[in-house]
């Protein structure tokens, strides 16, 4: 029963998100790439702000949970924050993306800048980090299927089939078919994890969500509070590092970009920024069972504590309840997988590409990108067989990384100065101290202990940005209007399409 279900769940969302995005529609590069700009509240709703659902928020948060306790209460906050920067950022970059044609973010970049380079390195950037992305993605799917299914289930072979699916789903659809794909994913998900949080005293031995609390009060006292139950680096200074980190980054992911683009208008944007704080409590249940999987089966360490939440429905749920778990499981890792190794394509085609072989049709663009997604899928899967790490520490090192982009985005939106050497030049020097350990560790060494590396690359970066921007040349004004038009519909006209 177990497989049945997981495979009618898992191809019949696939099939069906293929079949809707290619019914009745021309596929070109934009419908391809932004899904022709059409999404209204609804599937932006489950594109954008259902990109929250991932294996990461499954697996890694659970891990995070279990591993540590209190430390990993940080998720119950980045949603929220997160949701405060988009509604400010995500109507600009929308506007942008519609008054100018842009697909990308490096296409935000070239043409902010006036320098299609800039487009080209980020865009590099931005691929590096998606793929790092993915990693997370495809390890939740590895692990996911080992532990619903059995340990006998091949890494290599599930991570492979997974990387054939999220080749034929997004080559054929694009971001139609995972917009679509995403609606079933998000409502399956929340509702098997309220079925698991549902069971979860019962299984626990114990009298309700309070009962569980109490317990791993009385039985692991120090999963209260900071740092923690392993007592580690995850301290009150890690949390709030990392709790900033997270949204500044959120925007700056290039897919978090390109979704941006497929609205149909501000008021879709805006409405669903309001609403968006209702994902926290999915967390809640994530939470529960989580201590719950700690009560029943307490010593996973390292990255084997990945699977507790699974291990937990494993061992706890009635067969059809794995299953589903299993199938919209596999979807909460193709579909965002999906979304990235697009995003990544369209970054290659539309802004790398052209740097090295000049401006392509639309027509050579779409099949440019088809192909780049093959490759770029195949990277992923490689990466992601390469290396095992718990979830948490990957999702810490994207975020530490993708942040650096930070500067250069929003720089661009507030200041007018702002110059392309002076975007590319703090983003390398923050990258290169995140990359580069002894770097990285003498600036943690005048930072308090647990601050994650990324934050003071950040503001080394936002320095350097600043500096090499007062004594090199800005943009053309025609250039900064991209990102500061003279009239800020976004703002003075929010209904305004």
């Amino acid at each position: 029963m177990i497989y049945a279900v997981a495979a009618v769940v898992a191809l019949g969302a696939i099939g069906g998100g293929i079949w809707l995005a290619a019914r009745g529609r021309r596929v070109d590069v934009r419908e391809w790439s932004v899904g022709g700009r059409r999404f209204g509240g609804f599937l932006f709703w489950f594109l954008l702000a259902g990109e929250t659902f991932t294996t990461f928020s499954i697996l890694g948060a659970s891990q995070a949970v279990y591993a540590d306790g209190a430390p990993a209460y940080y998720i119950l906050g980045t949603v929220v924050l997160t949701s405060a920067f988009g509604y400010w950022a995500v109507p600009r970059i929308w506007r942008a993306g519609k008054d100018h044609g842009l697909m990308t973010e490096g296409d935000y970049f070239s043409r902010r800048f006036a320098a299609p380079w800039l487009g080209a390195a980020l865009g590099l950037f931005g691929i590096l980090a998606l793929l790092m992305y993915a990693q997370v993605q495809l390890t939740g799917l590895s692990l996911m299927l080992k532990t619903l299914f059995g340990p006998q289930t091949p890494d290599s072979l599930s991570i492979v089939a997974a990387g054939l699916l999220v080749a034929v789903f997004i080559g054929v659809g694009g971001m139609r078919s995972a917009a679509f794909g995403a609606v079933v994913k998000d409502i399956l998900i929340v509702v098997v994890l309220l079925i698991l949080a549902l069971i979860a005293a019962g299984a626990a031995g114990v009298s309700g969500w309070g009962g569980i609390f109490d317990a791993v009060a009385e039985r692991h006292p120090d999963a209260a509070t900071l740092p923690g139950l392993t007592g580690g680096a995850h301290n009150q200074w890690w949390w709030m590092s990392f709790l900033l980190l997270a949204p500044i980054g959120a925007f700056v992911f290039p897919h978090s970009f390109q979704v941006s683009f497929t609205a149909k208008d501000v008021r879709t944007i805006r409405r669903n920024q309001i609403v968006q704080p209702l994902y926290s409590l999915f967390y809640l249940l994530v939470v529960v069972v989580a201590l719950a999987a700690l009560l029943t089966n307490p010593g996973l360490r390292g990255a084997a504590a990945n699977g507790a939440l699974l291990l937990f429905a494993r061992t706890h749920a009635p067969d059809w309840l794995i299953g589903l778990l299993a199938g919209s499981g596999i979807l909460v890792a193709l579909i965002p997988t999906a979304v990235l190794v697009l995003c990544c394509s369209s970054l290659f085609t539309r802004n790398v590409y052209p740097v090295v072989r000049g401006e392509a049709s639309e027509a050579e663009q779409l099949r440019i990108s088809r192909i780049a997604a093959v490759v770029l899928t195949a990277a992923a899967v490689l990466i992601t067989m390469a290396r095992t790490q718990a979830l948490l520490d990957i999702m810490v090192g994207v975020y530490n990384a993708i942040g650096q982009l930070a500067p250069a985005l929003f720089g661009s939106l507030l200041w007018r100065r702002i110059s392309a050497a002076g975007a590319i030049s703090g983003t390398v020097v923050g990258g290169l101290a995140v990359a580069i350990p002894p770097f990285g560790n003498a600036m943690l060494a005048l930072c308090p202990a647990g601050t994650v590396v990324g934050l003071p690359a950040l503001v080394l970066n936002i320095l350097v940005t600043v500096v090499v921007s007062l004594v090199t040349k800005p943009p053309p004004s025609d250039a900064v209007t991209v990102g500061i038009p003279a009239v800020d519909r976004s703002v003075t006209s929010p209904h305004n399409p």
